[in-house]
């Protein structure tokens, strides 16, 4: 019988000494351990954590992303809710590549950010809403995450947004400009009436918005230093025709087709520059997705390119034309040159010039029949080979010569950019 109790007693401080070894090896590397997120909402946690994420936020500013991954551990570990440990974690965890993890504390951030600022993921270095910033990073990663760019049936490359989105981000450009064109009008007290504002909505097909919605992107990208001047010239030059097509070369094919909203563009490429810094792309792989975005939007050497529009015949058709061409004259994206060689062609085509070259010339000789007659009979001679002259018909008019390419210069932005 004592025999069993000296056992059981021996076997007692066995379990008892494992255990609490088991319990210094696991202090010893908590701070390896994976906190648990499944937190309530509301409960309150006080400041607990809050030294920790400090120490997190101090090592991450340094560079030293592991010391301030384990503090972060240990901050949410005490706290699950500390907002600067899951904004600090989130951001040492995109950098590590790991983004899953980082979408997961984007995700608690913006339940828990509240009205805690930071400046610690903005881009301005100005201090933010946490929960804003969690939203735009997260919105960045998902498009980390999956293609914009795929290669359609033909081959080239196009834009991978859905139908739904693509009907409502092509559009987008156009509309901010033609709002940006009526506060212009309203400053300038030149201000369209309501019926004028609808006309100039309708006025252009979803085809035309689509166009006209690209060369407003890639003023955009140029004037936030994402491309090149020279990519800017040479995307413009090659697809001009989209929007001056009596004057021009028929623009790339496909460029009528939907395209992101250039706040998405920006972002994409952003995130791709972000990732290029905390090494989860190689620069080759940032350039190669870069370069195919900016080609996307209008190819600057087209292998197919569509055909341009008819000339209009009839005189509703031409008035809409030249209505179009005064608001993309509007919107900033011809020069004056331009607009003066476009409207002439339509005119042309639609023979009012001709027309008015015709009365012109008539007018003329007229009057010198009729100065011929009241000359002295002297002169009669001299003058007869004027009154003889007749108005030319329209079979006989000269065809007005539409110079192509009229113009070099064009509407440049201003343009620093590092690639």
């Amino acid at each position: 019988m004592s025999g069993k109790l000296v056992h059981r007693g021996v076997c007692g401080v066995l379990l008892s000494m494992a255990l609490a070894s088991c319990s210094m090896f696991d202090t010893a590397n908590k701070t390896q351990e994976t906190p648990n997120h499944s937190w309530f909402k509301g409960e309150n946690y006080g400041t607990e954590g809050a030294n920790d994420a400090e120490l997190a936020t101090v090592a991450y500013s340094q560079g030293k992303f592991e010391d301030a991954e384990n503090h972060v551990i240990q901050a949410l570990r005490l706290n699950p809710r500390q907002p600067q440990a899951l904004m600090v974690g989130a951001l040492v965890y995109e950098h590590m590549g790991r983004l899953n993890r980082a979408r997961q504390y984007y995700e608690d951030l913006i339940i828990v950010g509240g009205e805690e600022t930071s400046i610690l993921g903005t881009d301005s270095g100005k201090p933010e809403s946490m929960a804003e910033i969690a939203r735009r990073r997260l919105r960045r990663l998902n498009m980390m995450q999956s293609e914009f760019m795929i290669e359609d049936k033909d081959g080239a490359m196009v834009f991978n947004i859905s139908q739904e989105a693509s009907a409502r981000q092509g559009k987008s450009a156009m509309d901010e400009a033609l709002f940006v064109r009526q506060q212009k009008m309203i400053a300038e007290n030149k201000a369209d009436t309501a019926a004028d504002m609808k006309a100039v909505e309708v006025l252009f097909s979803d085809e035309e918005k689509n166009i006209i919605s690209r060369f407003l992107i890639l003023n955009e990208l140029a004037e936030n230093d994402m491309i090149t001047q020279q990519e800017f010239l040479a995307g413009r030059a090659a697809n001009i025709g989209g929007l001056l097509p009596l004057t021009n070369k028929a623009p790339a094919f496909g460029i009528d087709k939907p395209v992101p909203s250039s706040d998405l563009i920006i972002e994409r490429i952003n995130s791709l520059r972000s990732a290029v810094e905390a090494r989860a792309i190689t620069p080759q792989e940032f350039s190669a997705e870069r370069d195919l975005i900016v080609e996307a939007i209008l190819p600057p050497k087209p292998k197919l390119r569509m055909q341009n529009k008819a000339p209009s015949k009839d005189i509703l058709s031409a008035a809409k034309d030249l209505r179009k061409l005064e608001v993309i004259s509007q919107l900033n994206l011809i020069t004056d040159k331009e607009k003066a060689a476009e409207k002439a062609a339509i005119e042309k085509n639609l023979g009012l010039i001709r027309a008015a070259d015709v009365k012109k010339k008539a007018t003329t000789s007229t009057t010198t029949a009729q100065a011929a007659k009241s000359a002295p009979k002297a002169n009669n001679q001299a003058a007869k080979p004027a009154a003889k002259s007749k108005a030319p018909t329209t079979s006989n008019a000269q065809p007005l010569e539409v110079e192509e390419n009229v113009e070099v210069q064009v509407l440049v932005p201003e343009v620093t950019s590092p690639f």
